[in-house]
């Protein structure tokens, strides 16, 4: 059952306004209430004026068969949105509007309602002037523009032609006047979910309907039940349309959950290690940034580029294992210490692949330290043995690592820092990548080149990551 407070279209016929709340109904009730009152005078009106026009009756066997297609496409309407509806209806009261004029296109509309009587009668009022209205209209509109007594084939598209488009734009104007009054959706969204139904509506129903008429009249009358199977078939398609638009709504909503919760889980990381080295936090989220960039200046997709920021923002997340004497120390480090350095890679892998869809960063996290000519660690890879993810955070860490002061030593200036980048390029590091940071850094601002830019600052971090970093789900 609908829960609307409108007529229910098909190529938007209307869009309803839910009444689906009492308090809501007591504080736009008055107003509702005399607009209501205002589409049964019209709807009344109209149908008094269009039964003194002159038109074809219909056998009662014709009318009886699109009565009850009319009852049938009712109880199938699907919904666009919260107060947006629309069913297929429209198909055998256009087809009588064509054939037989308003008032017997009105009464078809009206009887197709039937069923739906009940509470709240405001809803059903409106929803029933409002079907009167459209389809009285088009079947005088119909009736006005057939040029040729015959009804021949290019007389009746014309018909149906002009019939299909008074129905869908003053249909979607009552909707709109409905939307407005009610206050239950925005006009705008109106337009944009029937925009693309309604073009179709004209371009596609127009020629059918005109077809099934022309086949009505010359062809034996029993025919008429053939146009049954289209009306359905629509019908069916719109349903279709609307479970894969539900479909798509609930993953749209289960990627966007999923996605607060990897944010929420690289958050609660990064903070943690901020708890033990405020350095490496900070360093993290310029690597991210930095790392990001360098995908996106490498023609990566958006998804490697999101992947590449989470990779940079975690890349050293292995230091909380880390001694914090270690990490602070302010001499050169001995061989042991030296050595609890380098397994924070490790470290941080074997903590990431432990996570389900995180296991192409975990490899990114474990190799980001390999040189290009081999001489790295843990695994001494060479070249482009190493995941692409893992070349382009070797090249962000190291020059946010030059360019950021250290326990045991002050920061290098960016020239200082770029220079010793280039030199390594082809050795340390994977040249393709060192020519995209190049021209990275070329469009950038000072104190972004220089490391000081105000998005490395990790205390923006959860803002900074809700805007770039990976989902969950897109990851898997």
């Amino acid at each position: 059952m609908r829960d609307v407070v409108s007529a229910p279209r098909v190529s938007g016929e209307s869009a309803l306004a839910t009444m689906d709340s009492k308090t809501r109904d007591d504080q736009t009730g008055g107003r509702t209430a005399l607009y209501v009152l205002s589409l049964m005078s019209i709807a009344g009106l109209l149908s008094v004026f269009a039964s003194t026009l002159p038109a074809s009756q219909p056998p009662l066997s014709a009318l009886v068969i699109l009565i009850l297609t009319s009852l049938l496409a009712e109880r199938q309407s699907v919904r666009l949105a919260p107060s947006i509806e629309i069913s297929v209806a429209f198909f055998p009261v256009l087809f009588t509007a064509v054939l037989f004029g308003g008032f017997w296109a009105g009464l078809v509309g009206a009887a197709g309602l039937s069923l739906h009587i009940g509470r709240p009668y405001l809803r059903w009022a409106s929803w029933l002037s409002t079907r009167v209205i459209v389809a009285t209209v088009a079947g005088e509109v119909a009736q006005l523009t057939q040029y040729s007594k015959s009804h021949s084939l290019a007389s009746l598209t014309l018909s149906a032609i002009a019939a299909v488009v008074a129905y869908v734009f003053l249909d979607t104007a009552i909707a709109a006047m409905t939307l407005t009054v009610r206050k239950t959706a925005k006009v705008i969204e109106l337009v944009r979910m029937t925009i693309v139904i309604d073009t179709v509506s004209i371009l596609l129903y127009s020629p059918i309907i005109a077809v099934l008429v022309y086949a009505y009249l010359e062809a034996p009358r029993w025919t008429l039940i053939l146009f049954v199977a289209p009306a359905f078939a629509t019908q069916r398609l719109f349903i279709l349309y609307r479970e894969q638009a539900d479909t798509a709504k609930r993953l749209s909503e289960a990627i966007a959950r999923l996605e607060r919760v990897n944010l929420s889980f690289a958050t609660a990381l990064v903070t943690a290690l901020d708890a033990r080295d405020h350095y490496t936090a900070g360093h993290s989220a310029a690597v991210a940034v930095y790392a990001r960039d360098i995908a996106l200046q490498s023609g990566l997709s958006e998804h490697e580029q999101r992947m590449a920021h989470l990779c940079g923002l975690l890349h050293d997340i292995g230091k909380i294992g880390v001694p914090t004497s270690v990490l602070e120390k302010r001499g050169p480090l001995a061989a042991d210490e030296r050595l609890a350095i380098e397994t924070h890679a490790e470290v941080g892998a074997s903590i990431l692949e432990r996570i389900e869809g995180y296991e192409e960063i975990a490899l990114a996290v474990r190799h980001h330290h390999e040189r290009f000519d081999g001489l790295g660690y843990p695994a001494g890879l060479f070249g482009e043995d190493t995941s692409n993810l893992a070349r382009i955070v070797a090249v962000a860490d190291a020059y946010s690592a030059m360019t950021s002061a250290r326990p045991y030593r002050v920061a290098l200036t960016k020239e200082e820092a770029w220079r010793r980048i280039e030199a390594e390029a082809g050795k340390q590091f994977d040249p393709s990548v060192v020519e995209a940071f190049a021209r990275v850094l070329e469009k950038a601002s000072e104190a972004y080149v220089s490391g000081t830019d105000r998005d490395f600052e990790i205390e923006a971090g959860e803002l900074a990551l809700l805007e770039s970093s990976a989902s969950l789900a897109s990851i898997r």
